[in-house]
């Protein structure tokens, strides 16, 4: 197999970039969102991760795990190269009240989270700085 080119942190860059327009789109649409995601397969194939979006929707933290089941069987298959994992959350303390979580992984690199804090503004949403920390290791052991 030939390796991808690129660091993997483009790798999880270009997965940020794919998630983070999505859930704006979600929220302007919706006010909301359930947790969806994105992986990228050893090929640089991206592939969108849908969790539930219907009315009878488990609660948002089942579906979460769901999503993050699928990938871990798709990791151990060798078939994943990055995943990452977008969700709304709530900001415990600060001015920015609520944000776009993404959890970013990838087989090679230690793992980053994301948050993009947004609040509702006149004009529909008012976005923060982008913030990294580091993530948890979901996805792969």
């Amino acid at each position: 197999m030939v390796p991808l080119p690129g660091e993997p942190r483009d790798h999880m860059d270009a997965l940020l970039r794919v998630l983070v327009p999505f859930a704006k789109r979600s929220l302007d649409e919706h006010g909301t969102f359930f947790p969806f995601g994105a992986s990228m397969a050893p090929d640089g194939e991206v592939e969108a991760l849908v969790g539930e979006t219907s009315a009878q929707a488990p609660p948002a933290d089942e579906v979460l795990e769901l999503l993050y089941v699928g990938l871990r069987a798709r990791a151990a298959a060798g078939e994943l190269l990055a995943a990452a994992i977008a969700t709304d959350v709530t900001i415990p303390q600060g001015e920015w009240r609520e944000g776009i979580r993404v959890e970013l992984e990838h087989r090679d690199a230690d793992p980053i989270t994301c948050v993009l804090p947004y609040r509702e503004g006149d004009e529909g949403y008012d976005y923060g700085t982008l913030v990294a920390l580091t993530g948890q290791r979901r996805t792969w052991d």
